[in-house]
């Protein structure tokens, strides 16, 4: 089934990019923005569905709802959320230093979100840049997560 995710992902990103996105926000779903650190909240996006969540993390310059027309295709097997990373679309943007867009401080944010959540064990899925918070919390808390889905993403 992580296959059929990860193949459902590639074509919502490619499409994205190839169209741009979207200024126009009709899909179903709710917006919370959680405090994750000192003055910054990052936009997450709830798409509802049932079972495993899954949280859906942008490359570099996207938002959340760069997913908006892919994560209603999962909601019939998966709780699917999507996190806008900070600096970027409506999540605060902080004084641009390497302690405020560190790997490990993007990774604590994806972090912060899935606790306020209340997640238990949810896959992380993430393409280009998004890959940065992947190997960060793979590395540093490989409990906290069921899986990570790399797609075009990268960086250690």
């Amino acid at each position: 089934m992580l296959l059929k995710i990860a193949t459902y992902f590639a074509a919502a990103v490619l499409s994205a990019a190839l169209r741009g996105q979207d200024a126009t926000d009709n899909t179903p779903h709710s917006v919370q923005f959680l405090t994750v650190d000192k003055d910054v909240k990052l936009e997450v996006l709830d798409w509802g569905g049932a079972g495993r969540p899954i949280l859906l993390l942008t490359g570099l310059g996207n938002n959340a709802h760069i997913f908006d027309r892919f994560a209603p295709r999962l909601t019939e097997k998966y709780h699917i959320y999507g996190v806008t990373r900070r600096g970027f679309g409506k999540s605060s943007a902080p004084a641009p230093t390497p302690s405020n867009y560190a790997a490990d401080r993007l990774g604590d944010d994806v972090l912060a979100v899935i606790d306020q959540l209340k997640l238990v064990k949810p896959v992380l899925a993430a393409h280009s840049l998004g890959g940065e918070e992947l190997s960060s919390i793979g590395s540093r808390y490989p409990e906290k997560v069921a899986g990570l889905i790399y797609l075009d993403a990268g960086y250690p």
